[in-house]
């Protein structure tokens, strides 16, 4: 009997309480507050298909930035919408990736860390490397295209020509608009240096998982880039105690225990391998070479995109059915509460998953 057909298969979705995972329910908006008002995350508002979260401590983060503000508190609330606008546009830039590579892309959750995008482009490393490098690239796009707005028109001796400099770009007149591109330029700037850091799961620590997958497989890279995401965590942490960056200690602590947990699923077999025949088949006999005269490497690059994600998809599938049952079986034998954490994760995805499918097909 597969997991759908269970009576018990609706446990946590999210629709009238708490669900699973770390960051409160499933479908419905974090779980209810009075469960647990530290896990709560409601949903404020979908945009392109894509439903909007924010966890209860980032608003609680955004409070606490007004209330602790030594200086202008116009300029704290400035720096703080821009900082939201920026990771929000970060994350639609992951979202816009993965449906352009044939996957698709659910939600949105804004938190303290930065933003989570549930995106899920086929598993490959172009597709994946293509859905991770679009996020850091909005920012990248933003930083210059405020840095040559602020500069636009302005004497030469003026500017400070080096958008990558943490000084002040020195201007004649600092009017208000001149202040919010100075922020949006300074926050982009340091969110798209930040997110190159090498520690997985960061946008760093995934495009060297990436750029490993293809030569050495899909189990050897993901070892080789948790490893070098524990030893960049720990460079990081140095780095936040000598300088007092205490927001940057708990990033830095946060990027290594995932790390580390990463690792040890890898090991247990518990993350999707690759091909073990070591070629890749996704594409049928049209992957293998052919003397005739051939497509152009365009259209030959998204009929395989898209037949890979199919392929990718239905293996992925089958995966998730197989545990997702082998987690009802244990919750019916030794009660919910013996789940784990990452275990109510993956219970609350499938149902969110399988729920959109019903009110897909009416059900």
């Amino acid at each position: 009997m597969g997991w759908r057909d269970r009576d018990y298969a609706g446990v946590g979705d999210g629709r009238g309480g708490g669900g699973f995972g770390f960051f409160g329910g499933g479908g419905g908006g974090g779980g209810r507050f009075s469960d647990n008002p530290l896990s709560w995350s409601p949903a404020i508002g979908s945009l392109f298909g894509i439903r909007i979260r924010i966890h209860i401590t980032f608003i609680l983060f955004i409070i606490f930035q007004l209330i602790s503000s030594s200086g202008s508190l116009y300029l704290t609330f400035q720096w703080v919408v821009i900082l939201f606008g920026s990771v929000f546009l970060h994350e639609l830039g992951h979202c816009f990736a993965a449906r352009f590579m044939g996957g698709r892309a659910d939600q949105i959750l804004m938190w303290p860390l930065g933003g989570l995008a549930t995106v899920d482009a086929p598993n490959q490393p172009w597709p994946q490397f293509v859905t991770i490098v679009c996020g850091p690239l909005v920012n990248l796009v933003l930083f210059v295209a405020a840095y040559f707005a602020m500069t636009w028109g302005a004497p030469q001796d003026l500017v400070t020509w080096n958008p990558f400099g943490f000084g002040v770009i020195v201007l004649a007149g600092h009017s208000e608009i001149y202040i919010w591109l100075l922020v949006i330029h300074r926050v982009n700037l340091i969110l798209f240096l930040f997110n190159l850091w090498p520690m997985y799961p960061m946008d760093g620590g995934r495009m060297v998982q990436c750029a490993l997958w293809k030569m050495l497989g899909y189990r050897r890279s993901m070892l080789i880039a948790t490893t070098v995401g524990m030893i960049a965590a720990i460079l990081m942490g140095l780095y936040a105690l000598a300088k007092s960056q205490y927001l940057l200690l708990v990033i830095a602590l946060f990027g290594y225990i995932t790390c580390h947990q990463e690792r040890q699923l890898v090991k247990a077999g518990l993350r999707e391998e690759d091909n073990p025949m070591g070629y890749d088949f996704s594409g049928g006999f049209s992957t293998l070479p052919d003397k005739t005269k051939r497509k152009g490497w365009f259209t030959r690059w998204r009929e395989k995109a898209k037949q890979g994600a199919w392929e990718a998809k239905r293996k992925e599938q089958e995966l998730l059915e197989k545990r997702v049952d082998a987690i009802l079986d244990k919750v019916k034998r030794d009660g919910i509460n013996s789940l784990s954490r990452h275990e109510k994760k993956l219970l609350e995805d499938a149902t969110r998953q399988q729920q959109a499918a019903d009110r897909k097909h009416g059900l």
